[in-house]
């Protein structure tokens, strides 16, 4: 994610499947991502991610507030990241 996190908000969701023993980010790891497992949990990831998305889009009250949120947004400083 880097500094993306410094200039617009973000998320950074994880999920959860059986991987065994093993830690992340290594090719035992890589082969239980193949899993049906693994598939489901992403399937069910960006179903959350979406009804997440869903839910303020389709509330009035919510869209309304949106445009001065976002003024509102850019009229705060904003840390800037670390060389």
């Amino acid at each position: 994610m880097g500094n993306v996190s410094h200039v617009v908000a973000t998320i950074h969701p994880s999920s959860g499947y059986d991987r065994g023993d093993t830690i992340m980010h290594n090719p035992e790891f890589t082969r239980y991502g193949t899993s049906a497992g693994a598939d489901r949990a992403v399937l069910d990831g960006g179903l959350a991610m979406a009804w997440t998305a869903i839910a303020p889009a389709t509330t009035e009250d919510h869209r309304a507030s949106l445009p001065a949120r976002l003024a509102d947004r850019r009229n705060t400083p904003r840390a800037t990241p670390a060389a």
